[in-house]
């Protein structure tokens, strides 16, 4: 007998477009480890499988070989303990005890959060689950077994992660839960040995921080972690006359080239940051050198934020902040929300992008100036006054060339993946010509 994790994406990963067209929702980064990352934890010594959309399975599983861990692989055998989790689940205190010990299926709001079923039950339902991105799906499976009400709530939103209006970001407290479940593992003792860090760095509150092996912190840096931990990976560089408020996470081989790193920010691996940042996520590889401010917002990989390049996050009237889903506006209910900017977008200098504005996959953005728009679609490129479709050569050659220059080739099945997302977003772009 097998114990089994499968960990899947449901109907609401559309909700977290434009970082969900090529990634399930359980690949984002949140606080200091992907939401794949924290379920996983709770289930120690467990098989797990990731489910996920078709289309998404071969990048998948080529981007997370070597971590322990299936994609889309529904052998099971008769007598397995099969255990199934939401991908949208940030777990709590109260997670552990949610889980269920019989065989059931926990839902909140008509949504799945956990289950466990089984190895001759999932077989005999296999078809719903293999489908349980589908609402119709899960539907079948609510009418075929055992149903409980769980308290354990789900991020709905991309912007949840981000947004703000009077308590702290989620991934702000994500931040701190992921240092406390950390912490007893890792060697405070010895973190000065293995670094260079300069005697005329100051850091306040040294309890609440964490520096990884092969770090750099250069003369005059101020690290200030009496309102929250700072965590800073392996062979992260922070380059003089930088600013950082906890809590913040600064990732395995990135570098904060001077300037404001305020409270709430993770930053995923190999990113250059500059200018000022707050309560922003950067998910890898993603180029923000210069001076500009980027605010409450989610950021792609592979992402080219010019010179310049601003985001408003608030209001002039301090309202609540809308943002446009499926060609539909839907209120966050919060008063501070950025921009959500999915992977290999590019911004020319002087970009000013506006409160809750969206930008899909693969976008090129120039001229300077204000972009009013609440929407951009996918794999377009112009100014602020005409976008148009960006041909699919000339994106994936300019993809080719930047992921070169960090010596990352890109993939076959990436290459597909990109491709099958630019057929899937043609509409979007079809609607430009109205």
């Amino acid at each position: 007998m097998a114990k089994k994790l499968f960990i899947f994406e449901d109907d609401k990963f559309s909700h977290f477009y434009p970082l969900t067209y090529n990634r399930p929702v359980y690949e984002l980064l949140c606080g200091i480890s992907k939401i794949r990352e924290k379920i996983s934890y709770y289930f120690p010594n467990f098989e797990i499988t990731l489910l996920c959309r078709d289309f998404l399975a071969p990048d998948l599983a080529e981007k997370t070989k070597g971590f322990g861990v299936k994609v889309n692989d529904f052998e099971v055998a008769d007598s397995d303990e099969i255990y199934l989790a939401n991908g949208r689940i940030l777990p709590d205190e109260n997670f552990k005890k949610e889980i269920p010990d019989k065989e059931s299926l926990l839902f909140h709001n008509e949504n799945l959060v956990l289950g466990k079923i089984s190895g001759n039950g999932f077989k005999k339902n296999s078809e719903g689950f293999r489908h349980l991105y589908s609402s119709s799906k899960i539907k079948h499976l609510k009418e075929s077994l055992e149903v409980q009400i769980t308290k354990l709530d789900l991020v709905n939103y991309l912007w949840e992660l981000v947004g703000q209006s009077e308590a702290e970001t989620k991934n702000a407290a994500e931040i701190r839960k992921d240092f406390m479940r950390l912490k007893p593992g890792l060697d405070f003792k010895n973190m000065f040995k293995h670094n260079q860090v300069d005697g005329q760095a100051v850091i306040y509150d040294l309890d609440n921080v964490y520096i990884g092996k092969k770090v750099e912190i250069e003369a005059f840096c101020l690290l200030k972690a009496q309102k929250g931990p700072i965590y800073i990976d392996d062979g992260a560089r922070i380059l003089a006359h930088t600013r950082i408020e906890g809590p913040c996470y600064i990732g395995k081989d990135s570098q904060i080239v001077g300037g404001k790193v305020r409270e709430g920010c993770s930053i995923g691996p190999n990113c250059r940051i500059g200018g000022e940042i707050e309560e922003t996520v950067f998910l890898g590889y993603t180029n923000k050198y210069h001076e500009g401010f980027t605010g409450h917002s989610y950021i792609g990989e592979w992402v080219n934020l010019g010179s310049g390049t601003h985001n408003s996050d608030l209001k002039n009237n301090y309202g609540s902040i809308k943002v446009t889903l499926a060609g539909k506006e839907v209120d966050t209910k919060f008063s501070k929300a950025g921009c959500f900017v999915g992977d290999h977008v590019k911004t020319g200098i002087g970009t000013l992008l506006s409160t809750g504005i969206s930008i899909g996959l693969g976008s090129n953005l120039f001229g300077g100036g204000m972009f009013a728009q609440k929407f951009i679609p996918s794999f377009v490129w112009g100014d602020n006054q005409t976008l148009q479709q960006y041909h699919w050569e000339k994106f994936i050659q300019t993809a080719q060339m930047v992921m070169q220059r960090r010596k990352v080739s890109l993939s076959p099945a990436e290459k597909e993946l990109l491709q099958r997302i630019y057929e899937l977003t043609l509409s979007d772009r079809t609607a430009l010509k109205r």
